[in-house]
């Protein structure tokens, strides 16, 4: 099982935390974007969204959706981060969620894009982006 809080109340983590209702409720998560196509949400009265995202790192699929649903996405997260605790989850942990932080933080912040992923190796340096942010921004 693998979770890391990134940013305060912004948290990451593999299929596994889903089932932990205990890591749920000792950090007040109210909000789970789990990133998976397959794996459950824990029988808790939070608000649940799915981003059906698959577990193929090289999915033109996966992109066309993210970049459709990229600022719908962020938004979301922006306008609750304050307030609410949040969980972002994937297969692994480390590749698709952490890439969601790392757009949340190209977008909502004034750090120069070069540097956020190796903010993110500060946290945990196993993480990996899903894709490069170049994709996303000029950098």
């Amino acid at each position: 099982m693998y979770v890391n809080e990134i940013l305060s109340g912004l948290w990451i983590g593999d299929s596994a935390i889903l089932n932990s209702k205990r890591f749920m409720e000792e950090n007040s998560i109210d909000i789970i974007l789990n990133c998976t196509q397959i794996f459950d949400f824990p029988d808790l009265n939070i608000q649940k969204i799915r981003l059906p995202f698959s577990n193929d790192k090289n999915s033109d699929t996966d992109l066309m959706l993210l970049r459709q649903n990229k600022d719908k996405i962020l938004s979301f997260i922006d306008s609750n981060i304050t307030e609410k605790n949040i969980l972002i989850v994937c297969y692994d942990g480390k590749s698709i969620s952490p890439f969601l932080v790392a757009l949340y933080i190209a977008e909502y912040s004034k750090i120069d894009k070069k540097s956020i992923y190796n903010i993110l190796l500060t946290k945990d340096s196993s993480l990996s982006l899903w894709f490069d942010l170049s994709l996303f921004y000029n950098m």
